[in-house]
C-alpha cells in the first residue's frame, strides 16, 4: 500500500555559487559523503560540484559518465549529473570537441546513472 511506501530522497548537494565560489569546507564535504550519501536515491550535482566531489575536472562526456560512476560508489542510488552544456562553452568550437557532443549542440548534457 501507499503509507508503507518510503518517500524518494532527492539531494541536490549545493557546494558552489553560480558565481564560483565554494560554499562548504572539505570536512563538511566529508560528512555529507558519509552521513546523508547513504540515504540518498537521487544525488543531482550539477557538473561543478560534481568535480568538487570527485577533486577532478570533467571534460568530456566520458569524463561524466565515469564521474558518475565515481559518485555512486560514494553511496547514493542513482546520480543525475545536471549541466552538461557547460562541456560544449568550455571548448568554444564544434570542431574541438567529440561527435557526441557535436550532434547534440544547443542541448544540455545532462547524465544519469
Amino acid at each position: 500500500s501507499s503509507s508503507t511506501r518510503k518517500p524518494w530522497v532527492v539531494f541536490d548537494p549545493v557546494m558552489i555559487s553560480t558565481s564560483g565560489h565554494t560554499l562548504i569546507d572539505d570536512e563538511t564535504k566529508s560528512t555529507m559523503i558519509a552521513k546523508v550519501f547513504p540515504y540518498a536515491d537521487v544525488l543531482t550535482p550539477n557538473k561543478y560540484e560534481a568535480e568538487a566531489l570527485l577533486g577532478r575536472k570533467l571534460e568530456t562526456p566520458e569524463d561524466v559518465e565515469q564521474g558518475a560512476k565515481d559518485i555512486l560508489a560514494m553511496g547514493v542510488k542513482s546520480v543525475l549529473i545536471k549541466g552538461g552544456h557547460s562541456l560544449m562553452e568550455q571548448n568554444n568550437s564544434a570542431s574541438q570537441t567529440s561527435k557526441d557532443v557535436n550532434a547534440t549542440e544547443g542541448f544540455a548534457q545532462d547524465f544519469f546513472l
